[in-house]
């Protein structure tokens, strides 16, 4: 039966791309691409809760549909990915839910001196641990989170470019007895000059950013007495940095910005209790905390005919949707992917990130988190496209004295729709 949910879902997703699909292949110029495709993906996991103490493998299948749209032309760049998924869970089949996700950016080059830009995103999420290899950090329940952001870049000389961007975010998690909404606003003022007369291939960097983030959570604890905690957690985070690029040869460049943040933060708590119809309040005065850190931002790129190669490493502030606060967040990560012929590739990506906040109304945040996760890529008849991927994942929350890990394999075979 659920086999027979597959392949009509499959049907419906594929019906749905080329419903949307073929009207706008009769309007599109030859600078703008449409991309429909569907995929089936298969992977097993033997920690599908990602729990440190109730391990449950499970075999998950995922059937996808999607759209991609570009547009490249003189003055406008923009694209559109959109894509639709569903989950079969053949043990947990209570974790089924159907997913989706778009994104979309438009960059017009209003002036020869001035361009725009503008960006949307949005994503329903409800895989657990689907974020720990961006993030490191573990989120669970059903999660959905939108962003929007504009900027505008001007030539301020010819060797120095200014831009301007603005964002604003907000997301909602919601679990079993608890959830929790977060908004962030951003601002960020950058400059890149050209130093080249007196470097040899070298971009100077400098970075002014701003971001005030506020989360707001509810947990309801039921029993005789049912207690309800309600936390407010806000942030104002400022943060400078600078440094510079360098192309070393014309297959390795270099990277490196550094500098420092500061943290303002205010933590609110209220406690409701209730007993039949009287309930019992309780609110604790606002905490506040101010924290001076560092920002590192640097890594190193080899673009071969054969190999490419990233390592990077950052440390700095950021949202840390899921759990009610800020992060200060350190990330190594190393990228290399291997072209064996033009249509077969081989790929390892490795990640460890430390995401930390010494809170005064909860428990600190402390959990280092890595990923090693080789695979494969390999294109066929054209339009087909084969990956397969295993990664293990280890999260050790400091706090708690715990340690998660899982195994996951998966293949997936993808079909484009050429127009």
């Amino acid at each position: 039966m659920r086999k027979v949910k597959s392949v009509c879902l499959i049907i419906v997703l594929t019906s749905f791309v080329l419903s949307c699909v073929l009207p706008l292949k009769m309007v599109s110029a030859e600078s703008g691409k449409i991309i429909p495709f569907i995929s089936i993906k298969q992977e097993y996991t033997d920690n599908v809760l990602f729990s440190s103490n109730n391990e449950q493998d499970d075999f998950i299948t995922t059937a996808t549909g999607g759209l991609i749209l570009s547009h490249d032309s003189e003055r406008v760049d923009a694209n559109l990915d959109a894509r639709i998924k569903h989950l079969f869970y053949i043990d947990n089949d209570q974790l089924d839910a159907t997913d989706w996700s778009t994104t979309g950016k438009w960059d017009y080059t209003a002036t020869e001196k001035m361009g725009l830009g503008a960006t949307a995103a949005y994503r329903k999420d409800s895989r657990r641990g689907s974020d720990t290899d961006t993030t490191g950090l573990i989120l669970s329940g059903d999660r959905k989170k939108a962003d929007f952001g504009l900027s505008t870049s001007y030539m301020l000389s010819e060797l120095t470019l200014g831009k301007l961007s603005a964002g604003y975010g907000f997301a909602q998690t919601e679990q079993v007895n608890s959830d929790e909404d977060n908004k962030t606003i951003s601002a960020n003022l950058s400059f890149t000059k050209n130093l080249s007369k007196t470097f040899k291939n070298t971009t100077g960097l400098l970075n002014f950013s701003y971001l005030h983030y506020a989360s707001d959570s509810q947990t309801i604890v039921p029993g005789a007495i049912t207690t309800t905690s309600y936390r407010d957690f806000t942030s104002d985070v400022f943060q400078i940095y600078a440094g510079f690029s360098k192309a070393i040869t014309e297959l390795y460049s270099v990277y490196l910005q550094a500098g420092s943040s500061y943290t303002d933060t205010t933590e609110g708590t209220r406690i409701l209790q209730t007993v039949g119809a009287v309930s019992i309040e309780t609110i604790s005065p606002d905490e506040d905390s101010q924290t001076w850190g560092g920002v590192l931002l640097t890594g190193l790129n080899y673009d071969g005919l054969y190999y490419d190669v990233g390592v990077s490493a950052s440390h700095d502030v950021r949202g840390a949707s899921g759990t009610n606060g800020t992060s200060e967040r350190s990330a190594v990560s190393l990228n290399i992917n291997k072209k064996v012929t033009e249509d077969f590739s081989l790929t390892l990506d490795t990640s460890c990130y430390l995401n930390k906040n010494e809170r005064r109304t909860q428990a600190d945040l402390d959990q280092l988190t890595m990923n090693v996760q080789p695979g494969f890529r390999l294109k066929f008849w054209d339009t087909f496209t084969l990956s397969g991927v295993y990664r293990y994942t280890t999260v050790e929350n400091r706090q708690n004295d715990t340690t998660s890990e899982r195994n996951l394999v998966y293949l997936e075979i993808r079909k484009n729709f050429e127009l």
